[in-house]
């Protein structure tokens, strides 16, 4: 199940007996967490009716579970990153056996911070009873409500393009976005709305982002500024290997555009196939006018056969970045054709 079908869950008070929270979504699978504690807990009982173990020991696994909530309905039982489902150690037969058998007045939820092995005894176990609820990063319309929402809870008024800018420069990590939205939400004063300059002025870029802003200084000609963003990356300790891939993608995008433009396909129909937010579109769409069809092929060729050459040991990873970027800046501009 999904985060959706958890909260309908919890909303009807009818929470399975065990739940595994797996995902990359941290912000959302501690929200989710939160929603239970709040459902299942009553106020001024929490500590009585909540156990969180840490790789516990199966007997003391079981004794939490067999322990009978205090003037509450249920109790609440936490186990954090069981090794038997992110390690190499393997749930005893006891433990899976017991996952059918946890009593209706306990929730035993296994919270996994990392990913959990689909192969494991104990998540099969916990697969059959329907218990396994993947937390999946926000995406599209519920993103951008994620932070107009989370602006408007500080009281500020944020709309969807602005909020989509801030993706668009930041990522989709939720608790990231948490921490750049009050920090600009802070630094904006008495000003009842957020704007894109603030944004730009405050916002700490992704990586993705910085790639793009590097991909915008090739195609714009900026040749000082493309490699002082490529040495900012560098110093912040971003491997050289990813920002080739990402190089690689941002080119494979512009390609994918070109294509699309000759075949004469419509804005929105250009949007779904690249998957990217309605902003980044029109971002994307101005870089790609840069390039002839035969240019953006040329610099995907470029960015690939580095990438192949670095992770196939023909090429020294150090200095692979400047040799791609020089070899960017040597096509040809659309005026020289």
């Amino acid at each position: 199940m999904d985060r959706k079908e958890l909260d309908r869950l919890i909303s009807q008070h009818s929470i399975p007996s065990v739940l595994l929270f797996e995902g990359d979504e941290e912000y959302m699978k501690q929200r989710s967490l939160r929603a239970l504690r709040q459902s299942l807990l009553p106020e001024g009982l929490e500590e009585l009716n909540e156990t969180v173990l840490e790789s516990p020991e199966t007997d003391q696994l079981i004794a939490a579970s067999e322990t009978l909530p205090f003037m509450a309905e249920r109790r609440l039982v936490v186990v954090r990153d069981h090794p038997a489902l992110t390690g190499r150690a393997e749930a005893d037969d006891r433990l899976a056996g017991y996952l059918t058998a946890v009593p209706s007045s306990t929730v035993l939820v296994f919270y996994c911070t990392k990913k959990p092995d689909g192969r494991k005894k104990i998540y099969t176990a916990i697969k059959k009873l329907n218990g396994i609820v993947s937390f999946a990063p926000l995406k599209d319309r519920e993103l951008t409500t994620f932070v107009t929402d989370a602006f408007h809870e500080l009281g500020k008024e944020c709309d969807e393009r602005t909020a989509d800018y801030l993706i668009f420069t930041c990522g989709s990590d939720a608790n990231m976005l948490l921490g750049e939205i009050s920090k600009i939400a802070s630094y904006a004063g008495d000003a009842p709305a957020i704007r894109p300059d603030d944004v730009r002025s405050l916002a700490t870029p992704s990586t993705e982002c910085t790639i793009f802003q590097m991909v915008d200084a090739v195609v714009t000609r900026q040749q000082s500024r493309a490699f002082l963003l490529m040495r900012n990356q560098l110093l912040a300790g971003t491997d050289r290997l990813y920002m080739l891939s990402m190089l690689l993608r941002q080119f494979r995008l512009l390609q994918h555009i070109r294509i699309m433009q000759y075949e004469k396909r419509s804005r929105d129909e250009i949007r779904s196939a690249l998957g990217v937010p309605p902003f980044a579109v029109e971002q994307y769409t101005r870089q790609a006018a840069m390039y002839t069809n035969a240019q953006a092929k040329k610099a995907v060729r470029i960015c690939f056969d580095a990438e192949y050459a670095v992770k196939s040991g023909r090429m020294n990873q150090e200095g692979s970045l400047e040799a791609v970027l020089l070899k960017l800046f040597s096509l040809q501009s659309p005026a020289e054709n």
